[in-house]
């Protein structure tokens, strides 16, 4: 038996460090979901907030 009691070789081995790179794969996977969920909501912050600031400088040039 190798390393964590999984037969060392073989075919048998490779399913668990199949699994565990699959694994880390999803993780990772899920890591850069989260942080492109992150910055499209900053994206529309900004976005927002230049927004506004258009239309105020808009209200006051329509007011002089």
């Amino acid at each position: 038996l190798g390393f964590f009691g999984v037969p060392s070789g073989g075919a048998e081995g490779a399913g668990p460090l199949l699994q565990l790179r699959e694994e880390q794969q999803q993780l990772e996977l899920g890591r850069r979901r989260e942080q492109l969920r992150e910055a499209q909501q900053r994206l529309q912050e900004v976005a927002l907030e230049a927004q506004r600031a258009q239309l105020k400088r808009l209200h006051q040039t329509s007011e002089r």
